[in-house]
């Protein structure tokens, strides 16, 4: 019985670490969108010019977004899994 329970607290925390992920995701992703259309506002050279000032910035964003997604692929299946562990406790 302890154990389901550790199990249910654990599933509801991973599915709010989740949740909150997501929205994150929407803001950062509306960040992003923001900056391209200001980019797109200024002159054609000084967009280019800043574009690869911030390269370095932009591959690092790259990697900590693949970082980022992977974790939430490991906790979808940690939910996945956590489920199917319940459910062979109600049987």
């Amino acid at each position: 019985m302890i154990r389901k329970h550790y199990l249910k607290e654990r599933l509801n925390k991973t599915e709010k670490w989740i949740e909150h992920y997501l929205e994150t995701e929407d803001h950062i992703q509306i960040s992003r969108n923001a900056l391209k259309q200001s980019y797109n506002e200024i002159h054609f050279l000084i967009s280019w010019t800043v574009k690869i000032l911030h390269l370095p910035t932009k591959i690092y964003d790259f990697i900590y977004t693949i970082i980022w997604w992977n974790r939430y692929r490991k906790a979808c299946k940690e939910v996945e899994i956590i489920r199917k562990e319940l459910e062979s406790y109600d049987n």
